[in-house]
């Protein structure tokens, strides 16, 4: 490992152990409020203080998902080494980082209701749960950075750019299928309004999609450029091949029981809001599944 690969391993790893200080202090602020926001209660003395310590976490927390997710990417090209919990911490690490958007509007969201008199628990879930994804963001991340660290560069021969690519590609569409297919079946069983479920499954959609889609373009963007193995570029096309028609037929299969769940008395109302995000991660995680495994296999 370079001196400055291994400079910016141990930078994104002091940040990571600061950042998982920072999310836990965040949880017991929240935990603190919850309570007393959503009973409407009286601001207390020490909401202000709870405020700006909050938005300090937050922003430890927004430099170490940058620093891990770049640190552990500039591993992935440079030394062409990739593993299911490298690309894992990768994936969680953007939806992660993406997401602290999304909690910075959450909180201003919760301070307007709540000086409107309104509810607002459901936000407070939704916060609660992207802490979670933050907290697997960090374990991952840290497990990762001290692996890479800990890697004797002899111990295997680097693949080609591309087959890492190709594997990194696929095991993301394994994670953020299956992430997906997590919050859609949430969503079915929640009790949320169907307007509710409706704005989440765009922003959430978009967001675990994004790991997925940056390294697709990547992908894509070296099979423009032509830098490929040949009697790898044939081997990959078959295996997309043949993972594109039995995922299509499984994804068939699995609409068909939608749809008849659907014209069932067990019908839910936010079925029909969450039938395409169903369809679409079932598809990404059975395709980029099997064609991983033909990919090892082959």
């Amino acid at each position: 490992m370079s001196r400055f690969l291994k400079s910016f391993h141990l930078a994104a790893l002091s940040l990571g152990f600061l950042a998982s200080a920072a999310a836990a202090f965040n949880l017991v602020i929240f935990s603190i409020l919850y309570p007393q926001v959503t009973q409407l209660l009286a601001e207390g003395p020490n909401w202000q203080t709870y405020g700006v310590v909050a938005a300090i976490n937050i922003i430890i927390i927004a430099f170490y998902q940058l620093f891990s997710v770049i640190a552990l990417l500039a591993h992935l090209i440079i030394r062409k080494e990739t593993s299911t919990i490298l690309v894992a911490a990768i994936a969680v690490g953007i939806i992660s980082g993406l997401m602290i958007l999304g909690d910075i509007t959450l909180l201003s969201d919760i301070g307007t209701e709540y000086e409107a008199g309104l509810q607002t628990r459901g936000e407070w879930w939704i916060l609660f749960a992207s802490y979670g994804l933050h907290i697997l963001s960090l374990v991952l991340g840290i497990i990762s950075l001290l692996r890479n660290l800990q890697r004797d560069p002899g111990t295997r021969e680097p693949a080609y750019k591309d087959e890492v690519l190709f594997m990194s590609l696929h095991a993301t569409g394994v994670i953020c299928g299956a992430l997906g297919l997590i919050g859609v079946t949430a969503g079915i069983f929640s009790s949320l309004n169907l307007w509710m479920i409706k704005r989440i499954a765009v922003v959430f959609g978009l967001l675990i999609l994004s790991p997925y889609l940056v390294i697709l373009a990547a992908w894509l963007f070296r099979r423009r450029l032509g830098e490929v193995n040949p009697g790898l570029d044939e081997k990959q096309f078959q295996d997309l091949a043949s993972a594109g028609l039995w995922s299509w037929l499984a994804s068939l299969m699995v609409s068909l029981v939608f749809f008849g769940l659907q014209l069932s008395p067990f019908s839910r109302e936010g079925w029909n809001a969450l039938w395409y995000p169903l369809l679409l991660f079932l598809s990404l995680g059975l395709f980029s599944s099997l064609s991983l495994r033909a990919y090892r296999c082959g």
